[in-house]
């Protein structure tokens, strides 16, 4: 079947408009039939233009299997599920059997919306309460229409929006089969159908979700399944880090004390043992208010909790907060009629307690505990030094076949660094070629003489060269930063002083964001980590993308910190095996937002100047594409204008 859908004169060429057949992704359609039917696992780099998703779609159809299909993010998901998989089921001439799984948070819990709008009031959620209350109008009519939930449907509701958290069907409130809405629950209709369909796509998150699930025997998420696919398969170990460790918030607490409070004034009020669940949330309430005051207010980014639960008032606040989220389970356990509300409280405390309690001890060699302040709350977290081992044993062990693909998995033509971070053990590989003609649609521009970032003059020399940029382009550009203080720095810089339309990240959401830039003439769009992957514009919006630094992680980030160390105590280079090419592959995915077609053509610059002057800058060349490479601002208007020497 791939050769008969994939190849010249194949069914997409005859039956889509547009569509051009291309020899690499037959090459990947291939190898990933192969892993599917010999039960092999399969890492290939397949760089933009390849046509991955049909590559793998086409023979996971094919493969008369259940196969888990994986995106590293929900607007890639809703892609796959809503646009590609249709598509080939129109062009082969058959349905697919196909389910869309996402996280509990994007659906829509009625029996919570019910509860919610009874209260009929939306203070405390800031903004204006008339229009707050005209979206929840809005979302009580979609629930009346919608199959799914699925809160991506609500396009007109800002992101976030922050009375969604209240209804959600977010674990810690669902009922289960007790619910009086749980036959037409949306949760529940989205695992019946992925009982029953031959794909179910369902994003990193979520599928890391479902291994703590199993792992700690609650059950599963998503069906029993014994093939997978990973696509975007470079951000697994970051997610995996993510859900793999334990972690609490204060907005937890908060939540948790809210809704003790009002369960024991709606159903227990006036007895002994609800005045005791009544007392335990006031408790609550102000222990979670006063969180973030146990941590100084300078503290940013991430932090390690160590040092400051030295501070012995920290601690005894602490586990104050932890008696008192005991206490709410006992008190919800002695209430008189059990129920599944009362039953969900005496669960919300006894795993907060827990989870706190663990975090204070602070003494599991596998884990960084650390800390982070996000807006007015503060989280603390237990994270896994190096999730490979987890990964192996708890996900490729247990299935027959995995695909993993992405554009950037190899360093200096290695796979080796993400086959070990990700736990792979054995794996088969394939590195694809551009399909792209580089020579005449690219061109990397390194200057000359830039100044290393610890240079004093680092940030003049780079708007000097950013200036000069966009006036080649006229604009046109993405310009990816490190931080956010360099971002904000090089915008206030250029506001007022340019002729093109600036947009940033913070201003909106990334998707209007996104739509804003296609659609402005010229624009110049400043961008940190998340524009950095995962963000398609083919065609003449996007004929600039210029990289300020090369993008090393901070190596005082608590996680990245102990990453080095574990390298170190194995007798590694914590430099050489980790911190280099974890910063080419960050590096090669902001590259990679330039071409995405086979008719665009545009410029990319990196403008730090450690790539010519250091040693290491050899391994970034040499792992990237080969672009071109000219160091002065005249090759470059050259090849812009159209008049480079071939």
């Amino acid at each position: 079947m791939i050769r008969e859908v994939l190849e010249p004169g194949g069914l997409l060429e005859s039956r889509h408009p547009g569509y051009e057949p291309r020899p690499s992704q037959v090459r990947m359609g291939v190898a990933v039939a192969r892993a599917l039917e010999a039960g092999e696992h399969l890492l290939v780099e397949a760089p933009p233009g390849t046509g991955k998703t049909f590559a793998y779609l086409v023979p996971a159809i094919d493969s008369g299997r259940t196969v888990v299909i994986s995106t590293g993010t929900r607007t890639l998901q809703d892609q796959l599920f809503q646009r590609d998989i249709p598509l080939l089921a129109r062009v082969i001439g058959r349905p697919i059997r196909a389910a869309l799984m996402k996280g509990r948070e994007n659906y829509l819990c009625v029996h919570r919306l019910d509860g919610f709008a009874s209260q009929g009031s939306l203070t405390g959620f800031g903004g204006d309460a008339a229009l707050e209350a005209s979206r929840l109008a809005s979302v009580r009519e979609w629930a009346r229409d919608t199959d799914t939930g699925d809160r991506a449907e609500l396009a007109e509701l800002p992101e976030p929006w922050r009375p969604w958290e209240k209804i959600d069907a977010r674990a810690d409130t669902c009922l289960g089969q007790k619910c009086d809405q749980y036959d037409a629950c949306f949760l529940t209709r989205m695992r019946r159908r992925a009982q029953e369909a031959d794909l179910i796509v369902v994003n990193h998150h979520l599928l890391m979700s479902d291994l703590v699930l199993k792992a700690s025997a609650y059950g599963a998420i998503i069906p029993e399944y014994r093939c997978l696919v990973v696509d975007e398969a470079h951000m697994l170990e970051e997610v995996a880090t993510a859900h793999l460790g334990r972690s609490l918030s204060s907005y937890q607490i908060a939540d948790l004390a809210v809704d003790s409070l009002a369960f024991a004034e709606r159903r227990a009020a006036g007895s002994a043992e609800g005045s005791a669940l009544a007392a335990g949330g006031r408790d609550l309430k102000v222990a979670a208010a006063d969180m973030p005051a146990l941590f100084r207010e300078d503290l940013r980014g991430r932090f390690l909790l160590a040092p400051l639960l030295a501070d012995g008032d920290t601690r005894r606040r602490l586990d104050e907060t932890r008696l008192a989220l005991d206490g709410i389970a006992r008190a919800a356990e002695s209430l008189p009629g059990a129920s599944e509300e009362s039953e969900a409280l005496r669960r919300r405390g006894a795993d907060l307690a827990r989870t706190l309690e663990f975090l204070l001890k602070t003494d599991d060699d596998s884990a960084v505990f650390w800390g982070e302040r996000r807006g007015r709350g503060i989280f603390l977290t237990a994270s896994p030094i190096d999730v490979s081992s987890q990964l192996r044993e708890l996900l490729f062990q247990r299935i027959d076949a995995a695909v993993l693909t992405s554009a950037t998995l190899t360093v200096d033509g290695s796979f080796e660094f993400v086959r070990e971070r990700v736990g792979l053990g054995s794996a088969s590989t394939l590195s694809l070629p551009s399909p792209f003609d580089l020579e005449s649609q690219s061109i990397l521009y390194v200057p000359a003489s830039t100044p290393e970032p610890s240079d004093a003059g680092f940030a003049l020399a780079v708007d000097d060269e950013i200036r000069s940029l966009l006036a080649i382009t006229n604009g046109r550009a993405f310009l990816l930063f490190t931080s956010i203080a360099a971002m904000k720095r090089e915008r206030e810089s250029l506001e007022g002083t340019v002729d093109w339309p600036l947009l940033m990240q913070g201003e909106a959401s990334r998707h209007a964001l996104l739509d804003r830039f296609r659609a402005t003439p010229n624009a110049v769009l400043l961008a940190t980590a998340s524009f950095w992957q995962g963000v398609d514009v083919p065609g003449d919006s996007l004929s600039l993308v210029v990289i300020e630094k090369l993008p090393f992680d901070v190596p005082s980030d608590p996680i990245v910190a102990a990453r080095c160390e574990a390298v170190r105590r194995r007798g590694g280079n914590a430099f050489e095996d980790y911190q280099l090419p974890a910063a080419v592959i960050d590096l090669k995915q902001g590259l990679g937002r330039l071409l995405r077609t086979r008719t665009d053509r545009g410029v990319l610059a990196v403008l730090d100047g450690r790539l010519r002057t250091k040693r290491y800058g050899a391994t970034f060349l040499k792992s990237l594409p080969p672009y071109p490479v000219v160091d002065s601002l005249g090759s470059v208007r050259e090849f812009f204008l159209g008049e480079r020497a071939a």
